[in-house]
């Protein structure tokens, strides 16, 4: 096992290695998981950028960015408890704010460690540090992220504590950006694709929800595993009431299966490949929908939750790497 710090593009990141996975964290881009790396097969699981200026060309199509609170906004705005919270529009094309104030801010790396078979690295962030998160979201708030890599399994917990005297609302998001197929050939045809989700929200132009949900046309195949071949997807899920919490990306031509799952606050699932042919596949685990907090809905059906003064929350999830012939 070893834990290095290396110059990428300009900034400080962290590599760390087990036996199994190789992993690699920038902290000053938004605490961005930017490379999940099989040793024994030789394969970057994650995209990787290949410059700086890819990277800050496109953010959120590269590793695991954080979403704080997760996708779209309607207009940037939403009430709370008689106070109006504006965001940035930075979707000019429909008007909306996109994917929170976390992911363009420079953490700190919080701790390093190893111990017997595990590696542990905690990256920070203080909301009152950053001009533009408060500018935003006016609320003091810690974000600890904790990446624990034991064997062939990453664990990523999220602890948000408010310091704030005032009840807030929080969301959380990954968009994690898969390389499909692992191996970066762009041949999907042994790749295969499931979900737990029981029905799809329905969106509008702008990739809102309108409020209504529906089946899902091809529930069975998406549970068994489904080829993507043809088959674009910017689509919004909901997680099924029973079974594992996951998506599952299995690549029978590299040998390997990914099972990236969530604790039972993320109770949806966003999942995008642009036109299925770009290489890549993003299923993103959200703690609530895109626009709740605009949606006129019950909180428990859009995962809408409040953190109150001094109250402190932590979420999980997981992405497991097995082997399979």
């Amino acid at each position: 096992m070893s834990i290095e710090r290396f110059d990428l593009y300009g900034e400080t990141a962290i590599r760390a290695r087990n036996e199994e996975l190789e992993l690699v964290l920038v902290p000053a881009w938004g605490s961005n998981l930017l490379s999940l790396r099989s040793l024994s097969k030789n394969l970057e699981l994650l995209r990787f950028p290949p410059s700086r200026e890819s990277y800050e060309a496109d953010p959120f199509m590269y590793g695991l960015p954080i979403l704080f609170p997760p996708n779209r906004i309607a207009d940037g705005e939403f009430e709370f408890n008689g106070m109006k919270y504006r965001f940035n529009i930075n979707d000019p094309a429909e008007h909306n704010h996109t994917h929170g104030v976390l992911f363009d801010a420079p953490w700190t790396l919080h701790r390093t460690e190893a111990e017997g078979d595990r590696i542990v690295l905690e990256t920070i962030i203080h909301s009152e540090e950053h001009e533009a998160i408060m500018a935003q979201f006016p609320h003091f708030f810690t974000v600890i992220m904790r990446y624990v890599l034991e064997r062939a399994t990453l664990t990523i917990e999220a602890t948000i504590s408010s310091r704030d005297t005032a009840a807030f609302p929080w969301g959380l998001g990954y968009h994690t950006t898969f390389n499909y197929p692992f191996d970066g050939s762009g041949d999907t045809s042994s790749c295969r694709f499931s979900l737990n989700a029981d029905k799809q929200w329905v969106l509008d132009e702008r990739f809102l929800p309108t409020g209504e949900l529906t089946d899902i046309p091809y529930s069975e195949q998406l549970r068994q595993g489904k080829s993507l071949v043809g088959h674009a997807l910017d689509d919004a899920f909901r997680t099924a009431a029973s079974g594992a919490n996951e998506a599952v990306l299995t690549d029978l031509k590299a040998g390997i299966r990914v099972a990236y799952g969530a604790d039972e606050q993320f109770k949806h699932w966003v999942v995008y490949n642009a036109d299925s042919n770009q290489g890549y596949l993003c299923p993103e685990p959200y703690t609530w929908i895109t626009n709740a907090p605009n949606l006129r809905l019950p909180e428990e059906l859009t995962g809408f939750r409040v953190l109150q003064p001094g109250e402190q929350v932590k979420t999980t999830t997981r992405i497991a790497i097995e082997e399979v012939v």
